[in-house]
C-alpha cells in the first residue's frame, strides 16, 4: 500500500510525495524528505505506484492515532482554493488544520472539549424566536424555499442598520438544525461581535461551537473533532471557520460581508466569501451574505441576477434611522474652535448625556500623537526597522511602532540636538479620551482600541461596562462600528471622517462609506431618536454627502460609474503581485524584470512596480505590481502560464505572492 502525502516545505508544498505504508486519508504522518524529518498530510492512497522501480521510502510514523483531520471533501476544496489563489496546496492544507503541521502532537485530545464561551455569551437564558416583520418573514420564506429547492445562487440580505438581519439569520439556522444539517456562521471578528454570538448561543445552546483565538491548540482540536462528529450543528467563527469540518453542510452565513477582515493575507491570501462560495458549490448548501452596505462586487452580482437579493428597507416600528449632520471643520477652525470635537457635537453630547443617554465617538487612529517633532532641529523619531514614524502613547509613556511593535521610552530631550522643544503632532484615540474626560468630567468614559484590549476578555469587559450604563461615553477605533446594539446611544460623532477617503487604494472611498454608514447605524437603535455628527475637512465629497442621506444605492451608482470608467472590479480584472526582500536593489531588479515579463500580453495594463507604503517593515522591503485585464479568470490563467518564469526571476532572492479579490 502506498500513500501520497504533501508537506508545506518550499517547492515541495506544490506536489505530493509517495511513501510506502498505510495511514488514513486526511491523517498526519512523519516522513523523510531528503535528509530531514517532516510532517505531511495524506491526500490519496494507491495499491500500486508508478515509482515501483525506484526506492520508495517508508513513512515514519502515523500521528494522533491516525485521526483523519481532513475529509476527502476538504482535501478537494483545498486543491480548488490553491488553484484559484495560485498558491501551494500544502499551504492551504496547513491553514485548514486545527493542529500544528509539526511532528510534536498536541496533548490532551482525549479530554472532552471545554465549553469556553465569551463573557457576554455566558449564563444565557434560552430565547425564543422573535415575531418577524413582513419584510423579515418574506426573507425567511425565500431562504427556506432556496434550501428546499437546492438553489445554486448565493443570497444577499441587504438591510439597513437595525433592520433585524440577525433574527433572519437565527431563523435560517433553525431551519438547518431542524433538517439535521450543519451551518457555519461567519462574523468579522469574534471579540468584536459578542452580542451576535450571544444571540446564537441563547437560541441554540449546546448545538453551537464557537471557534476563536482564546482556544488553546488542544481545545481547538477537540472542538474540530466535535464538529466533524456532528455533535455541533452550528459553527460560529471568524474567517478561518469557513474551513470547519461540517460534513453535512446546509448553510454558510457571512454577516457584514463587506468587512475587510474577511480578507486574509499571509501564507494563503484568501477571501472568506470566495472560499465559502467554492465550498457550498461542492457541498450543495446555501450561501447567505448579509450587510447594510454590501461590497460593490456582491451588490452588482445581485442586481445583475447572478445572486438573489432580499431587502429589509427599514427598522422595526418605533425605531428610525438617525439624522446625520456634516460638520465643516474648516468653519470650526475659522471660528477659533480648538480640540478634536466640534461645537455642535459637544453641545449635543452635553444635552443627551444630561438626559441619561449615551454617546459613541469614532476616531480611526490609535495613540496620543502621530509623531514627536523637535522644533529646533526638525528631528522626528522614526522606527529603525520600518519606514514609519513612531507613535506617541502618553499613557504608557512610550513611542511605539504600529508595524513591528518597537517600543522606546519617551524623553523630554531631542536625541539629535538636546533641545527640550519636543512637540507632539497629530492625534489619536488616547488624546481624544483625554479631551473628552476634561470636557465631561462627570461621566464615565470607555476607550476601545487595540491598546486597551490586549488582555484576554478585555473586549467583552469594556462592552459590558458600557452596556450596563456604568460608562456613558464609548470611544475608539473602527472596532466600535461593528455589530454593537446599544439602544441608549443617541449621539454618534465621527472624528476626521474624510481621512481614509484619499488612501491610494481603489476601494478606499467604498471602505470609508461602509465605515460611516455602519457607525451611524449605532445611533437611535431603540425608541430614542439618534443624531450623527460627521466632522470633515472635505464636507462636499460624495462619500460623505451620500452617507449623510443613508443613500447606499446612490453611492453604488456613483462608485460604479467611476470603477467602470477605469475598469476596476467588478467591471474588470485586477490582481496584485506583492514582493518581499531584505535586499532593496535585488527587489527592484526582480520586480522590474517581472513587470517586463508580464507586459508581453498587450491586453493587460501593468501598474508598477511601485513601493508599498510603508516601503520597509521589519527590515524587509515591499514592492508590488498590479495587473489589470479583461477579467479575473483571464488574469489567473495568464499568471498560471507565467508562474514558473516569475519563480526563476525571483529564485531565492525575493519572496512573492498573489492577491486576488
Amino acid at each position: 500500500m502506498f500513500v501520497q502525502a504533501i508537506c508545506n516545505i518550499g517547492a515541495l508544498s506544490r506536489r505530493a510525495l509517495t511513501y510506502r505504508g498505510e495511514a488514513p486519508l486526511g491523517s498526519l504522518i512523519t516522513v523523510e524528505v531528503g535528509k530531514r524529518k517532516a510532517t505531511a498530510i495524506v491526500i490519496a492512497h494507491s495499491a500500486t505506484s508508478d515509482l515501483e522501480g525506484e526506492t520508495i521510502k517508508e513513512l515514519n510514523e502515523v500521528l494522533y492515532g491516525g485521526y483523519a483531520w481532513l475529509s476527502s471533501d476538504l482535501i478537494a476544496l483545498a486543491a480548488v482554493v490553491a488553484d484559484y489563489y495560485l498558491c501551494s496546496l500544502g499551504a492551504v492544507l496547513e491553514l485548514m488544520l486545527p493542529v500544528p503541521f509539526a511532528a510534536k502532537e498536541v496533548s490532551g485530545l482525549k479530554r472532552p472539549p471545554k465549553e469556553k464561551t465569551l463573557l457576554l455569551a455566558a449564563n444565557l437564558v434560552r430565547q425564543q424566536p422573535l415575531e418577524l416583520t413582513e419584510a423579515q418573514s418574506a426573507a425567511v420564506e425565500a431562504i427556506k424555499a432556496a434550501m428546499l429547492g437546492g438553489s445554486k445562487k448565493p443570497y444577499l440580505l441587504y438591510g439597513v442598520t437595525g433592520s433585524g438581519k440577525t433574527e433572519v439569520y437565527l431563523q435560517a439556522l433553525a431551519l438547518v438544525v431542524a433538517r439535521g444539517q450543519q451551518a457555519i456562521y461567519l462574523v468579522p471578528e469574534i471579540s468584536l461581535t459578542p452580542q451576535a454570538i450571544a444571540a446564537v448561543m441563547s437560541r441554540f445552546g449546546d448545538k453551537v461551537a464557537v471557534v476563536h483565538s482564546a482556544l488553546s491548540a488542544g481545545e481547538r482540536a477537540r472542538t474540530w473533532q466535535s464538529i466533524a462528529a456532528g455533535k455541533k450543528q452550528i459553527v460560529v467563527g471568524a474567517r478561518s471557520a469557513v474551513f470547519a469540518p461540517a460534513k453535512n453542510l446546509g448553510l454558510i452565513i457571512i454577516d457584514e460581508e463587506h468587512e475587510t477582515s474577511y480578507r486574509h493575507e499571509g501564507g494563503v491570501n484568501f477571501h472568506a466569501r470566495v472560499v465559502a462560495q467554492l465550498r457550498v458549490q461542492r457541498a450543495g448548501g446555501l450561501l447567505l451574505l448579509g450587510s447594510a452596505t454590501p461590497s460593490l462586487e456582491v451588490y452588482t452580482s445581485a442586481t445583475e441576477g447572478r445572486s438573489e437579493l432580499l431587502r429589509l428597507a427599514s427598522r422595526p416600528k418605533g425605531s428610525f434611522l438617525p439624522e446625520v449632520k456634516i460638520i465643516d471643520m474648516r468653519e470650526e477652525l475659522r471660528a477659533g474652535v480648538k480640540g478634536l470635537l466640534s461645537t455642535p457635537l459637544k453641545l449635543a453630547m452635553a444635552e443627551r448625556l444630561a438626559l441619561g443617554e449615551q454617546a459613541l465617538l469614532l476616531f480611526n487612529r490609535r495613540g496620543y500623537a502621530q509623531f514627536s517633532l523637535c522644533q529646533d532641529c526638525g528631528f522626528i523619531h522614526l522606527c529603525p526597522h520600518c519606514d514609519i514614524s513612531l507613535r506617541l502613547h502618553a499613557g504608557a509613556s512610550v513611542l511605539k511602532c504600529h508595524y513591528c511593535g518597537l517600543h522606546k521610552p519617551v524623553s523630554p530631550l531631542c536625541p539629535k540636538c538636546g533641545s527640550r522643544q519636543m512637540l507632539s503632532r497629530g492625534a489619536g484615540t488616547e488624546k481624544l479620551e483625554q479631551e473628552v474626560r476634561e470636557l465631561f468630567p462627570n461621566y464615565g468614559v470607555t476607550r476601545l482600541d487595540r491598546d486597551t484590549t490586549t488582555q484576554k476578555g478585555s473586549h467583552e469587559r469594556l462592552l459590558t461596562e458600557f452596556g450596563s450604563l456604568n460608562s456613558q461615553i464609548l470611544l475608539g477605533t473602527r472596532m466600535i462600528a461593528k455589530g454593537l446594539d446599544f439602544p441608549n446611544v443617541t449621539v454618534v460623532g465621527v472624528i476626521d471622517a474624510d481621512s481614509g477617503i484619499f488612501f491610494p487604494d481603489f476601494r478606499a472611498v467604498e471602505e470609508s462609506f461602509h465605515l460611516l454608514m455602519q457607525v451611524a447605524g449605532r445611533s437611535g437603535r431603540g425608541h430614542l431618536p439618534g443624531t450623527v455628527y460627521v466632522q470633515a475637512y472635505n464636507p462636499d465629497h460624495y462619500c460623505l454627502r451620500l452617507a449623510s442621506q443613508h443613500d447606499y444605492e446612490g453611492f453604488t451608482r456613483v462608485e460604479s460609474k467611476l470603477r467602470r470608467k477605469l475598469s476596476y472590479p467588478p467591471f474588470g480584472g485586477l490582481i496584485t503581485l506583492r514582493f518581499r526582500s531584505p535586499d532593496l536593489l535585488r527587489l527592484r531588479e526582480d520586480t522590474h524584470r517581472t513587470a517586463e515579463l508580464l507586459s508581453q500580453d498587450k491586453n493587460l495594463t501593468i501598474l508598477g512596480p511601485v513601493a508599498e507604503s510603508p516601503e520597509k517593515v521589519r527590515d524587509v522591503f515591499r514592492y508590488q505590481i498590479s495587473i489589470k485585464g479583461p477579467s479575473r479568470k483571464y488574469l489567473q490563467n495568464y499568471l498560471r502560464e507565467k508562474r514558473e518564469e516569475i519563480e526563476t526571476i525571483c529564485a531565492t532572492r525575493s519572496h512573492w505572492y498573489v492577491i486576488i479579490d
